[in-house]
């Protein structure tokens, strides 16, 4: 994970332009019960529509943001629109009350958030209690693919192609973190299995991050606001 210093460094030129359309009025907030430490936030100006985030307060841009999972669309109006031969055998998704289900049809994920978390697994990969296990029982010069937990895989089965968030080398039994490789192209942050659930301790790692890139754009939105009034 970057410095502090050279985050907001990083963040700047997104925070700081006009069209980061900076949010000041309150947002309403729902706390998840079906999604641990997952937060909606009514969107400002889209009636019916809400951004994801596990932090508590939405983030001072929603152009911008690493720590907005995405937008959640409302579901179409009539019943019809979601039948069981549109989402097939799950047609039916675990949801909050009053809220729509989180599906590849309704959120619109945000590229940012995923960039954030490739980041910091590729960071804690080398100390990952759970990885290092997995590890030690393949051969040299093997690839581990690091899967999403919504779906688990069956023992020696390769995970989905849309569950495989990114690969890494593993040599002497233990994983190469320069040879972290992301699955960019077939990973899904939500699929008709649910929303990412990342293994074991990476998932906290990256809600950590959330909290620490918030800090940074406070501050730069801070910053921003200060050069304005002077």
């Amino acid at each position: 994970m970057a410095r502090p210093s050279s985050l907001a460094a990083a963040l700047r030129p997104h925070l700081a332009s006009p069209s980061s359309c900076r949010v000041v009025v309150p947002s309403r907030r729902i706390a998840s019960k079906v999604h641990a430490g997952l937060h909606y936030h009514a969107h400002p100006s889209l009636p019916g529509h809400y951004t994801l985030s596990y932090l508590q307060t939405p983030p001072p841009s929603l152009r911008f943001s690493p720590t907005t999972l995405g937008t959640l669309r409302p579901l179409p109006a009539s019943p019809s629109s979601y039948s069981s031969s549109s989402f097939g055998a799950q047609s039916h998704p675990e949801a909050d009350a009053g809220l729509p289900p989180i599906t590849p049809r309704t959120l619109d994920e945000n590229p940012d958030f995923l960039r954030l978390v490739h980041e910091i697994v590729q960071a804690n990969i080398a100390d990952d209690l759970w990885l290092q296990t997995q590890a030690k029982a393949l051969s040299d010069d093997t690839h581990l693919h690091i899967g999403d937990e919504r779906a688990p895989a069956d023992a020696n089965r390769v995970p989905a192609p849309q569950d495989i968030l990114a690969s890494v080398l593993v040599q002497q039994g233990k994983v190469v973190p320069e040879s972290y490789e992301p699955n960019r192209v077939a990973y899904r942050l939500v699929t008709e299995d649910g929303l990412m659930r990342l293994p074991h301790g990476l998932g906290e790692k990256v809600r950590e991050a959330c909290k620490r890139v918030r800090e940074v754009e406070e501050e730069v939105a801070r910053d921003e606001q200060g050069g304005q009034g002077q």
